[in-house]
């Protein structure tokens, strides 16, 4: 349920699942590699520690071979040697201890490495997505883009980490296995390879089917996480509009879909483990057989007991590692799935750059011009059309119109979170595509009609536009100020803890004024040159809006401001104001100069006049037309 998008906009990539199929599986792996390339000697210590631990656990069972052979049966016509047994009973602890020691200190510093790879492409993560532009965040829901930062990244991890080292760990196993196999009685090993066919088709199938399901996995874990983020910040108007249980089984739908994809994969893997079950113990049977009839037909001088003891023991850790493979092939597939999702995000370009060549912008007068300016969400379907417009400085410019006529576009393209189609944003005389969009941004003030609290402390959310304030001297002076100015130091100072008063998620323990007004101090704190205020004043009351009014009045002296609002107590003070009809500003002047054209803003006037409310007359007139994010 998405209400207030904008209408999907071309170009820089989909925020769909489907898209993240971009990379073969050698260049995911070469990738994923990468990752663990900072860290060859800590991996170096793991891997000489992995050697260690399996050598002392392939020696196992050829102690218990020699402990059998010479000191309980004997061998060669010796008799047994409790000596020789004490003898390799004590070998057989220090394999235990030589164990231990390495698959401790493997564990400890492979976890070491995870978290550091972790912590990494996390936080290289987080830092693209802060890069990305605003058409990106237009496609692709919340809960994709989480899951991604999250469960996609603990897959990539898990096999970068513990299941790489382990791999290689069970193939060092599998081949030393071998090696000692035949070493000890070659025809009875040239028995036990009798498997290795079976082996290779049973792999071939579970790899052939595993990799779509597990690709399936991610993709369907993905919409869950979106479909659940959606529904949890949309909760108000779920329940408002009653919407539970039409609510419950959408997101029951998409999670159906997802228990069928691990279903689909959980056939593959619950299927590969028994059927290895099956060929140990066909093995395990087939050498008993065999090497029991060569020791008692005497067929074999180098088989004994104790030899053929070790066999199956080692035949039972031949398969150890292939069962551990077999198990680990899922994460394996969950992590090259995973790869593709994460190496497609990280390969998105921002759809807004810093052209080569870009220059900081000089302090700022705030000489706004608008020249010819078309611009469209979608290419084929522009929202502003040939738009000229100027604001000088200390302007304070009302933007009027119906929804979806282009008001909030062009302070989108003033900021530049949006390039445009045709003609020419300048402030000050420089072009905003030929200027860093950093110092751009940071002359401007932004208040928004639906404004965003972090979960922290009142100070802490009024200091967020100055990064590094409050370590500043005299900066909580200056976050007081700012709170002064709109009104907003009297209901601080009633709070416990004043400026260091808890603010909840969102800002879910304060009401929107409440809000409204952090946000005020938070742009007024910024110092703006140009300040932008979207339906700033519209979920406040009466009471707070004068307060704001004021504020207004004092800050925005000498500052070029553009006001989007729907009150004519907001609109009537502007030193212009633009009407916006179709993506076209059909209208401008003052509010007595529009009334004496006696057009479209005297229509919304008196419109408004109608229905006896003068306070909101245009928002009495707002009429969807089908097209939002304007």
């Amino acid at each position: 349920m998405r209400t207030g998008a904008n209408p999907t906009p071309v170009g820089m990539g989909s925020g769909d699942d489907a898209d993240a199929r971009l990379h073969s599986d050698r260049e995911v792996v070469t990738r994923m590699l990468a990752l663990l390339s900072p860290y060859k000697p800590r991996l170096a210590i793991s891997f000489v520690l992995m050697i260690v631990a399996a050598a002392a656990t392939l020696a196992q069972p050829r102690i218990i071979s020699l402990s059998i052979d010479e000191g309980i049966l004997g061998r060669n016509g010796q008799p047994a040697d409790l000596n020789r047994l004490y003898y390799w009973g004590a070998a057989y602890v220090v394999t235990l201890v030589v164990f231990w020691f390495g698959s401790y200190w493997q564990t400890w510093v492979l976890s070491l490495v995870g978290q550091r790879v972790l912590f990494t492409l996390r936080t290289r993560m987080f830092n693209h997505l802060q890069k990305l532009s605003l058409r990106f965040y237009d496609r692709t829901g919340i809960g994709h883009i989480i899951s991604r930062n999250t469960s996609d990244i603990s897959a990539l991890n898990e096999v970068l980490t513990q299941g790489l080292l382990q791999s290689i760990s069970d193939i060092f196993i599998l081949v030393g296995t071998i090696v000692i196999l035949f070493s000890m009685s070659p025809r009875l090993a040239m028995v036990t390879m009798i498997i290795l066919p079976l082996m290779y088709l049973l792999a071939q199938w579970f790899a052939k089917g595993s990799r779509p399901a597990y690709r399936r996995i991610r993709t369907t874990v993905s919409a869950v996480n979106a479909s659940l983020a959606e529904n949890i910040v949309g909760m108000k108007l779920i329940q408002a509009f009653r919407r539970e249980e039409k609510n419950f089984d959408e997101f029951d739908v998409v999670n159906r879909d997802n228990v069928k994809a691990q279903k689909h994969a959980i056939f593959f893997h619950a299927g590969v483990i028994p059927i290895l079950d099956l060929v140990d113990m066909l093995a395990t049977g087939l050498l008993i057989y065999v090497g029991g009839r060569w020791i008692l037909g005497g067929d074999a001088p180098e088989l004994t007991i104790g030899i053929l003891t070790a066999f199956m023991l080692y035949t039972a850790r031949f398969f150890e590692p292939i069962r551990d493979l077999a198990a680990r092939w899922d994460q394996i597939q969950a992590a090259l799935a995973a790869g593709e999702r994460i190496f497609h995000l990280l390969d998105l370009q921002p759809d807004v750059q810093d052209k080569p060549g870009s220059y900081p912008l000089p302090p700022l007068q705030g000489h706004v011009k608008f020249e010819n300016v078309t611009f469209g969400y979608d290419l084929e379907h522009p929202i502003l059309k040939g738009a000229t417009l100027e604001a000088k400085p200390g302007d304070r410019v009302a933007l009027v119109g119906r929804t979806g006529a282009g008001k909030s576009t062009i302070i989108r393209l003033l900021m530049r979170f949006y390039d445009i189609q045709e003609g020419r944003i300048t402030v000050d005389g420089h072009d905003v595509r030929d200027v860093t969009q950093k110092s751009l941004r940071q002359q401007m003030g932004l208040v928004l009609q639906e404004p965003f609290l972090f979960a922290g402390t009142i100070k802490e959310n009024i200091a967020f536009s100055r990064p590094g304030i409050l370590t500043e001297p005299g900066g909580m002076d200056k976050v007081r100020e700012a709170a002064e100015v709109v009104g907003l130091r009297e209901f601080v100072e009633s709070l416990p803890g004043e400026y260091d008063a808890i603010v909840e998620e969102r800002g879910g323990n304060l009401s929107g004024g409440q809000r409204q007004l952090i946000s005020l101090a938070r742009a007024f704190l910024a110092d703006p040159r140009i300040l932008i205020l979207d339906e700033a004043t519209s979920s406040v009351d009466t009471e707070t809006e004068a307060l704001i009014q004021r504020a207004l009045d004092r800050v925005l002296a000498g500052r070029t401001s553009f006001i989007i609002a729907h009150r004519l107590s907001t609109v009537k003070n502007a030193t212009k104001i633009l009407v916006l009809d179709n993506g076209e500003i059909v209208e401008q002047g003052t509010h007595q100069q529009l009334l004496e054209l006696e057009g479209y803003y005297y229509k919304l006037y008196t419109l408004g006049f109608s229905f006896g409310d003068e306070d909101s007359f245009i928002e009495g007139y707002v009429e969807p037309i089908g097209v939002t994010g304007a």
